[in-house]
């Protein structure tokens, strides 16, 4: 009767009231496909806001041009617009801050800011550091294909062929605008959420963590054919390998989200009963680890960032001393545009991010 009078709410409704069910837990790690370059598609946080059907890149009579997924680029002298098929609109202003029309923003991007899309495209932004006009040169990209509707701080409609962007880069998932800065070492690629409309806080991860598994699967197919030791333990540590290389589409699955093996320590469940571990302390850090389950020693490590590389274990560490067999499997040069770049500063980045995973 007392809880009754003071709540105005009867004790027996309070009883029946629904717990709240808790928030999903949104994947950390996620396997992709992708050597020499990966899609954003494929990071697994939504299509970007493109459409599904595909066209040519193209000029647009009244508003700029036209990617093939459907994103319209307008440009003006007061910024640039990307319109996409989803309905969300961004807008980079002149000043580098890129904006939702929902009120949030993000940056600045004092030298311009180059947007990668979900149909593989990507417009790039350069902007002018002493001019009236900052908006200096706007490239739409497709493959080895740019239109340029905006050149040296005016209208232009002209087409040229890509080279490398020096500057900073987003990725547009979710329906366009949820954007995360992409940095790679190796096979790993880090994504950082730096914009979001308020009400999707909660649906995206702040972080993620991204492998290319095909890259590994390639490494482990060369590290067999490599080690010709005639050492009873080295061939059977070789041998193990070539298993896990032959079953690569099981314990590495493409579009797989890998959960958690472990709370306290960067450890996360494969297929087939293998698990995957993030080290940032000792020789060749960042690294990541294949286990045989829960096997105290890992078969192979992948070491990350610059000259990556595969390593297999040695299998007498105690009589030789060593932690690896051999010199290493150097992996294929992996999505060479996402790798970090010393003068952006973007491994520090990287690896605060790596380290929250790890906490």
């Amino acid at each position: 009767m007392l809880t009754t009078l003071l709540l105005g709410v009867p004790l027996a409704a309070q009883q029946r009231a629904p717990l709240q069910p808790p928030p999903p837990q949104l994947p950390e790690v996620v396997l992709a496909e992708g050597v020499d370059e990966v899609s954003v598609a494929a990071f697994g946080l939504g299509d970007g806001g493109v459409a599904a059907e595909r066209e040519e890149l193209r000029w647009h009579d009244e508003e700029g041009c036209v990617t093939p997924g459907g994103v319209r680029v307008v440009v003006r002298s007061v910024g640039v617009l990307l319109r996409f098929p989803s309905g969300r609109e961004l807008l980079v202003a002149p000043d580098g801050v890129v904006h939702l029309r929902s009120g949030e923003s993000a940056g600045n991007f004092p030298h311009g800011v180059e947007l990668l899309l979900g149909d593989d495209s990507a417009v790039r932004v350069s902007l002018a550091q002493a001019r009236k006009n900052r908006v200096r040169d706007v490239e739409v990209v497709h493959g080895r294909r740019a239109l340029v509707p905006w050149r040296r701080g005016s209208a232009a409609q002209d087409e040229a062929r890509t080279d490398r962007w020096a500057g900073a880069r987003l990725a547009c998932c979710g329906d366009g605008g949820d954007l995360y800065r992409p940095l790679a070492l190796g096979p790993l690629v880090v994504l950082e959420r730096v914009l979001v409309e308020e009400q999707r806080v909660d649906a995206t991860p702040g972080e993620r963590l991204v492998v290319l598994a095909q890259a590994l699967r390639q490494s482990l197919q060369t590290m067999g054919r490599q080690h010709r030791d005639v050492d009873a333990d080295v061939r059977r540590a070789v041998t193990a390998v070539a298993g896990v290389a032959d079953r690569g589409d099981v314990i590495l699955p493409v579009g797989a989200a890998l959960p958690r093996a472990e709370r306290e320590r960067a450890r996360w469940t494969c297929g087939g009963g293998f698990e995957l571990q993030l080290d940032l302390d000792g020789p060749l850090a960042p690294r990541l680890a294949l286990f045989a389950g829960r096997s105290p020693l890992p078969m192979v490590e992948w070491s990350l960032g610059t000259g990556a590389a595969a390593y297999l274990t040695n299998p007498k560490p105690d009589q030789l001393g060593k932690r690896w067999h051999g010199n290493g499997t150097r992996l294929p040069q992996v999505v060479p545009e996402l790798q970090v770049r010393e003068h952006l500063e973007e491994l520090p980045r990287a690896l605060a991010v790596l380290r929250r995973f790890a906490r």
